[in-house]
């Protein structure tokens, strides 16, 4: 096992000395207050990370300039000094464990919204709306009241206890607008050159040393790549990058614009990306300066923030989902307990409310898979000791019941975990031949190995009926028992070619070169991309009028762009009626019979509780509960959530 002594060692920005090379990435609850003020729930999401060992701690998109732009709902307000009691607790909260405080400014530019202020939409360059409009070109009485603004929040954040900031010059706001020939067509001294369209960067970065001082840390975001024809390249950043060197005391790397949607998949890196997908930018880049750099996306495994650091690519490593997945990361790696590291499993569930174009209102309620508590971490700094020890008896291994038997335990019940098959992981099982589904199979690892490391009296192979459950006479039951498939009554359901999606690993080597499989829910298009890449051909068929309605926004937008690049036949508004040797037999959207030829069918129409089975073990004088799919079939994040909600109200 690694030592992390790289990732570890601290480094020195400025007058500060970071305590070591983690940095957690810009990001907001969206628990403010409508006036964009910290709440408890705000601060207690931010003290968390620092809790968890990270050496800055980074509030994220916050806005400096209400006026002239502002670009969602609850952002953090610097340019109203009505804010600073709220930031002040919130910058003490990470201070009392030793991290620093820092805050993301950002002008939103043309991006602006106004459902959310009163006033012009400006931006480097006219042009048509993007939520409202038109776009007024910024004239330079604008661009000197907007670099002020930038100096002005960043002296707030002083002011409340910040003692850095970063300056958000990517992903297509204000100031990546002005660098970005996608969208500044100026013919002044701020367009035309790399150095005309820096120039508003440079001008806020002299701004906020004016007012703020040499010794307060300035951190530069910038996308090194916006990976769009005609945008910037890593060649033009690195210039950039040349420009502000010396300037700054860190370069922060991501990349892509949200001008562009198709990149929204590239920067937040889900998991059919390479991991640490931005590395290969940050290196060019830390190449040709002497200023810091950091580097964010898709960072979640350890033994890679390592190597970033000790070969050199980048100084710091900034993780955003990764802290989600597990605050106490940086503790863990530093007291050799690597193997308990909960991993971010790039499922992008966390950020995708905040993207659903078809919903007035997004929901900015931040969620994690593997992490029960993040959105409500002010609940889990409250240790509730139950009432009295109780015998707790759970009904199932899976993701749902290994969570529930951990924090019973580790809150002093006595736990007996019952599972019928001869291992724990549950569903997990059953899709971890997925190859992009890896971080999935590390996270059921470690929720056995916390089950074995705790006093839990695991039970393979036991089927749990009432006698059982009579001779252990426990003091409550949790029924976490998984779901079923669901087998639609389809005339040929029982041929030999046809396969049911949760056998796919037992039946692995009978699956033909050409597969039909009816469901394009999550499940049937994950494994249509799975079995793609293995080089069968594929046909989805899905009644519905279009497919993996059940995944999260951004995960489904990455799963489809894959797709996309795979011989898959996706088929729509497409009932089957019949399933012969040769395939197929189903009904189109006209009306029509088409026969879909193929050598397997794999059923992946969904699953269902097995209430029934949980009834029958119900009794009048017994504490019983039903978590995770024997509930309700769902997600990951639901059976972890289930699991540690009933662990902490035994």
């Amino acid at each position: 096992m690694l030592e992390y002594k790289n990732v570890l060692s601290p480094i020195k920005i400025g007058a500060l000395t970071l305590r070591n090379r983690i940095e957690s990435a810009p990001s907001n609850t969206g628990n403010g207050t409508f006036e964009g003020f910290f709440t408890q729930e705000s601060i207690g999401y931010f003290e968390l990370k620092a809790r968890g060992g990270a050496s800055i701690v980074t509030i994220g998109e916050s806005n400096v300039h209400t006026k002239t732009g502002v670009a969602h709902g609850r952002m953090p307000c610097l340019d109203n000094p009505d804010i600073l009691p709220s930031l002040i607790r919130t910058t003490d909260a990470i201070h009392r464990h030793g991290a620093l405080a820092s805050i993301q400014l950002i002008h939103p530019g043309r991006r602006a919204n106004k459902d959310y202020y009163n006033g012009t939409v400006y931006g480097p360059s006219s042009g048509e709306p993007l939520f409202a409009g038109p776009i007024v070109e910024m004239d330079e009485k604008v661009i000197e009241e907007v670099v002020n603004a930038f100096g002005d929040a960043a002296e707030m954040a002083k002011l409340g206890g910040c003692d850095m900031v970063m300056v958000h010059g990517a992903h297509g706001w204000l100031l990546h607008q002005f660098l970005s020939p996608l969208n500044n067509n100026r013919r002044d001294k701020f367009g035309g050159s790399l150095e005309n369209r820096a120039r508003i960067s440079l001008m806020v970065i002299d701004n906020i040393r004016k007012k703020c001082g040499k010794d307060f840390p300035i951190e530069f975001r910038l996308s090194g790549s916006e990976y769009v024809e005609g945008g910037l390249t890593i060649d033009d950043m690195v210039e950039f990058a040349k420009i502000i060197d010396g300037k700054v005391d860190i370069i922060h790397v991501s990349s892509c614009t949200f001008h562009n949607p198709a990149t929204n998949t590239h920067m937040f890196p889900s998991a059919f990306h390479e991991k640490g997908i931005n590395v290969p930018l940050a290196e060019k880049i830390k190449k040709a300066v002497k200023t810091p750099v950091a580097v964010v996306g898709g960072i979640n495994d350890p033994d890679l923030m390592e190597h970033i650091i000790s070969s050199g690519k980048a100084d710091i490593v900034s993780l955003g989902r990764p802290l989600l997945a597990d605050p106490f990361l940086p503790k863990k790696l530093m007291e050799r307990k690597a193997e308990d590291i909960s991993p971010c499993l790039r499922c992008l569930v966390c950020l995708s409310g905040d993207f659903v174009p078809y919903i007035k209102y997004p929901i900015r309620s931040l969620k994690c898979s593997v992490n029960p508590i993040i959105g409500r971490e002010q609940e889990a700094t409250r240790k509730i000791q139950p009432e009295r020890k109780k015998k707790v008896l759970i009904i199932g291994g899976g993701p749902a019941g290994m969570q529930a038997a951990i924090t019973a335990s580790d809150r002093g019940h006595q736990v007996i975990l019952c599972e019928k098959s001869d291992s724990l992981g549950g569903a997990i099982n059953l899709i971890e031949n997925i190859s992009f589904k890896s971080d999935l199979k590390k996270f059921k690892n470690v929720l056995i190995k916390r089950v074995l490391k705790r006093d839990i009296k695991v039970m393979l192979n036991t089927c749990v009926n009432n006698e059982l459950i009579d001779y252990l006479n426990p003091d409550a039951v949790v029924a976490a028992m998984g779901a079923e498939p669901i087998k639609p009554n389809i005339e040929g359901i029982e041929n030999k070619n046809v396969i049911l999606a949760t056998e796919i690993i037992k039946r692995s080597e009978e699956i033909g070169k050409k597969v039909i499989i009816i469901g394009g829910g999550l499940i049937g298009c994950e494994e249509a991309l799975n079995l793609s890449s293995q080089g069968k051909k594929l046909t989805v068929i899905e009644m519905r009028p279009d497919v993996v309605i059940d995944g999260a926004y951004l995960y489904r937008e990455a799963l489809m762009i894959n797709l996309a690049k795979h011989p898959v036949n996706i088929v729509t508004n497409t009932k089957c009626k019949k399933i012969v040797e040769t395939g197929v037999l189903a009904i189109d959207k006209e009306g029509r019979e088409v026969l879909f030829k193929g050598d397997t069918v794999i059923v992946a129409a969904g699953l269902k509780s097995k209430i029934q089975q949980v009834d029958s073990l119900r009794k009048y004088n017994m504490e019983f509960y039903n978590i995770g799919d024997s509930f309700k079939p769902r997600k990951v994040l639901d059976a972890i959530r289930s699991g540690y909600d009933i662990g902490t109200t035994l």
